[in-house]
């Protein structure tokens, strides 16, 4: 496994942490609203409003009484059509157009405009942090009174709020320990199960302490005296807890474990720890602590108070950030032995999906995506508060979401990677060969799961902070025939891989399980196996098309540009072509199968291997023979229902022929004695004399054998033969030939009998023998 394999998305899972973290921030809108100020800013909004009134109706009123005046209104037309006329004229007269700014002009008054930009955000921040100043110059005067009177009912609520939330959590947690002992390790189910029990017992104790906390106080200081600033700090305290909860289900709500994204335990630890922390400096910074200031001292000490909680915010951000990528480059460098392993096979398979190159990259880049995130909304927050609210917020939300739906995608696809694949039992399929060819695929589609994934947080991410419209784009014709085309291939795609997968098994299966004789069962598979491969290419061939087609490319000039590159090659591949054809019909018409002992081209052997262009003989002396087909005239083969051996036997003209065929039957009882008798099909077939030879009556038998036997059996029959023979006296002679030695004068021929050995009959001491 490669060493980044384990680290490319666990360091980013930092990056939904704190997206929701600041996120929380839209909590600030709301509770403004319920503060003093809010009330201050309201009364001044509708004052003005009334200010605008009284002076629109001081303009219209004028107006009104000129368009009752028939005189004064042809006037007052008369008028206006006159200044139209001199503005055409001075249109007529306009100066011609200005000429482009250069590229020099534009990039000079885009950094002139980012220098003024950077410095009203530097003044704005100084001036929002002098207002802390004035809690010591004696500018503002606090009513210290007032202060104390408010805090002790806060603080009160404070510590029963957290009191009975840590108790109720506590205990809540404490009961889930049996349960959670009864479902480890008990599947996906299960897991699902304790997850829920963990997250209802969490969603429990925070509403225990958030009630009873404002039940108690209310009856401790009375109906109706529980202050603004209470109800502040228990709306926070909800949020916050609700935010915890969340973090710690993404990062192993059960103790730790079943976490929801795939992080290393210390990995984990530190994005609990560092997100909930973050989270509550946000939430109650913003939410709580700086409407009570702007209520209890100053809209001016407010303000520079949300400018250091965004700046300390922004601070432990960068900190948690460098923690974490620290973190993941120790435990990359870490040695193999030495890494603790995936807690699931398919966190596994995930990480050997994504290409090492791939997880490299991402592991350097992701911390510098997370520093400038939390840059620019550190400067958006400062300059533009409701641009941060509105949109930096809403995006921030998105942006988590995609990332943690895709992180559970991703899970999930790796825990169904790790499952077998079983097709339906009433289906006559090679089970074991259909899972393993559906298992081959598992990490093309993990890889196809990944790049859909990616693009589809990207377009999220996209949209969110509005650099792509992609909603208008996916509305668009474009947009949708492509995301419609893109489906519709897919599918397409794993249609063909299933039916290829089925159709395979099948084959497969018969293959297995072909009943009948070995001639029949090595033809079937022959055929099976010419069967398989035409599926395959067409497969490919035709449902290549059809994806092409689906994603909207015309596959017109595909096909004609096939038929023009098909006549070029069968033109320039006759041979090739012919092979084919010989090779379909030879093998439409049973011609050989593999196992046999055929003749073809010249050559005779035993048939290893057929493919629709060739056939592969190995003959007697082990030679590989490749013969394709148009070059096969005829095929001779030696194993077709059944064969003959035939027996040809040279006995002495001095010997009886009845006593030989006697001999030639004797050894075939013999041979029925044998081993062989199951491969002997019919009685021996005795042909009787077939020849009177130079030196021998030839006599001629035949046994009808099981098909390929024949060789066998003749050749323990030739044994036989001779051995009956020899305890017969029953000659088996050599060649003889006369040696004349001419006339001599007196009419006498001296003739010379010589029998003599054939040269592959050498007598003992090795030499041919000549006998007088």
């Amino acid at each position: 496994m490669p060493i980044v394999s384990r680290f490319t998305i666990r360091g980013f899972a930092l990056f939904p942490i704190l997206l929701l973290a600041a996120a929380c921030l839209f909590l600030s809108g709301p509770v403004h609203a319920q503060s003093p100020l809010a009330a201050a800013q309201q009364s001044e909004s509708s004052d003005q409003a009334a200010s605008e009134s009284v002076a629109d109706s001081a303009v219209i009123s004028p107006l009104l009484e000129v368009l009752k005046d028939d005189v004064a209104r042809q006037e007052l037309i008369d008028a206006l059509e006159t200044t139209r006329a001199g503005s055409v004229e001075g249109e007529g007269e306009a100066t011609e157009p200005e000429a482009p700014a250069t590229v020099a002009e534009r990039l000079a008054e885009w950094t002139k405009t980012a220098i003024d930009e950077t410095l009203d955000i530097a003044r704005k921040f100084a001036a929002d942090l002098s207002g802390l100043a004035s809690l010591f110059d004696g500018s503002i005067e606090t009513d210290w009174s007032r202060l104390t009177a408010e805090l002790l009912p806060l603080l009160a609520t404070v510590a029963i709020a957290v009191a009975l939330y840590a108790v109720a959590r506590h205990l809540l947690r404490g009961a889930l320990a049996a349960p959670r002992t009864r479902l480890a390790g008990r599947g996906i189910m299960a897991a699902v199960g304790l997850v829920s029990l963990h997250v209802l017992a969490e969603i429990l104790a925070l509403a225990l302490g958030y009630f009873a906390a404002g039940a108690i106080a209310a009856t401790l200081f009375g109906p109706g005296s529980v202050t603004i600033y209470q109800t502040l700090f228990l709306n926070a305290f909800l949020v916050a807890g609700a935010t915890a909860i969340i973090i710690r289900t993404v990062t192993g709500i059960v103790n730790g474990d079943y976490p929801l994204l795939r992080q290393s335990p210390a990995m984990r630890q530190m994005l609990r720890q560092r997100g909930i922390r973050l989270s509550g400096l946000l939430i109650f910074g913003i939410a709580f602590v700086v409407p009570a200031t702007n209520a209890l001292v100053s809209f001016t000490v407010g303000r520079s108070v949300r400018v250091v909680i965004y700046t300390l915010a922004a601070v432990y951000a960068v900190n948690a950030i460098r923690a974490l990528s620290s973190l993941q480059q120790q435990e990359a460098r870490e040695p193999a032995h030495t890494r603790p392993e995936p807690e699931e096979e398919g966190d596994a398979a995930l990480d050997e999906a994504l290409p090492e190159p791939v997880q490299s990259a991402f592991m350097q880049i992701w911390p510098w995506i997370a520093y400038i995130y939390v840059a620019a909304s550190y400067v958006i927050a400062l300059s533009r508060p409701a641009l941060f609210v509105d949109f930096v917020g809403g995006a921030t939300l998105k942006t988590a979401a995609a990332l943690v739906l895709g992180g559970l995608v991703l899970r999930a696809c790796g825990y169904l990677s790790t499952k077998t694949i079983h097709a339906p039992s009433f289906l006559p399929l090679d089970q074991k060969a259909f899972s393993s060819r559906l298992t081959s695929f598992v990490p093309i589609m993990l890889r196809v799961v990944w790049l859909l994934v990616g693009l589809a947080i990207l377009a999220v991410v996209l949209d969110a902070w509005a650099i792509v419209d992609i909603g208008a784009w996916l509305d668009g014709e474009r947009g949708s025939a492509l995301v419609a085309g893109l489906t519709s291939s897919l599918i397409v795609v794993v249609v063909c891989i299933v039916v290829w997968a089925v159709a395979s098994s099948w084959i497969d299966h018969r293959m297995e399980n072909t009943h009948g004789s070995a001639l029949v069962s090595a033809r079937y598979r022959t055929l099976y196996s010419l069967l398989k491969n035409a599926l395959t290419v067409a497969l490919v061939i035709f449902g290549g098309m059809i994806a092409l087609s689906e994603l909207g490319i015309d596959i017109g000039p595909l096909l004609a540009g096939a038929g023009v590159l098909g006549l070029a090659i069968g033109f320039g591949a006759q041979k090739l072509v012919q092979d084919i054809i010989s090779g379909v019909f030879i093998q439409l018409e049973n011609a050989m199968n593999v196992g046999d002992v055929v003749g073809a081209g010249g050559i005779t052997g035993v048939v290893e291997r057929l493919t629709l262009r060739s056939v592969s003989l190995r003959d007697l002396s082990g030679v590989y023979h490749i013969i394709p087909f148009s070059s096969v005239d005829s095929v001779s083969n030696y194993m077709r229902n059944f064969a003959y051996h035939i027996e040809e036997v040279g006995i002495a003209y001095k010997e009886s022929v009845e006593e030989g065929k006697a001999a030639m039957h004797e050894a075939f009882d013999r041979l029925m004695k044998t081993t062989h008798k199951p491969d002997i099909l019919e009685p021996l077939e005795m042909h009787g004399v077939t020849g009177l030879g130079d030196s021998a009556v030839l006599i001629r038998a035949r046994i009808k054998t099981a098909p390929g036997k024949q060789w066998d059996v003749g050749r323990a029959y030739t044994e036989l033969v001779k051995q009956v023979m020899d305890e017969r006296d029953i000659e088996i002679p050599f060649p003889h030939t006369t040696l004349y030695l001419g006339r001599d004068k007196k009419g006498r021929t001296d003739e010379l009998p010589i029998r003599m050995e054939k040269a592959d009959a050498p007598s003992e001491n090795g030499k041919a023998s000549t006998e007088e």
